[in-house]
């Protein structure tokens, strides 16, 4: 697409992606008070669910969040029973985070829900507009990647 019809799209993109993430954010934040659980914790251990028995040092990175906040996060679940944090056999200065049976269950009935709450939506969408809405957040996604590694690069003025 030429740079002259993006600019064209672009207000339209932005409202229509302000509005999706707006109600999006709402619905979440209400479907997770059901599970008494924050969107940090949902998102650690949606994260665990794709990786599971992962070292603190790796969650807080990938979470965008510094050692002590991860700890803290990490102590809410354990005093939830959602997860434990146990010392590595291989390296005991690194600590690791695993889910608990209750943690497990919990994610996979999250992710269960959502999906059952997002069917009627999809429903309504045709297979053809899906399959190019999943392109599209694929090259979106590819692309704030390598946006996001090239301005970690960068020495940044703060």
């Amino acid at each position: 697409m030429e740079r002259k019809e993006i600019f064209f799209h672009l207000p339209d993109i932005e409202r229509l992606y302000t509005l999706f993430d707006y109600t999006t954010t709402l619905w979440e934040a209400k479907e997770l008070s059901l599970y008494h659980i924050d969107k940090v914790e949902f998102y650690l251990l949606l994260l665990m669910r794709f990786r599971e028995d992962m070292r603190m040092k790796d969650v807080a990175e990938l979470l965008s969040l510094n050692n002590s906040t991860l700890t803290q996060i990490a102590q809410r679940c354990e005093r939830k029973g959602l997860v434990k944090r146990e010392k590595s056999d291989k390296d005991r200065r690194e600590t690791l985070l695993k889910f608990t049976p209750k943690g497990r269950k919990l994610i996979d009935n999250i992710v269960s829900h959502r999906q059952a709450l997002f069917f009627p939506v999809w429903e309504k969408v045709s297979e053809e507009d899906i399959k190019g809405f999943m392109n599209v957040l694929r090259t979106v996604v590819e692309t704030l990647e390598d946006r996001v590694s090239f301005l970690e690069h960068l020495n940044r003025p703060w």
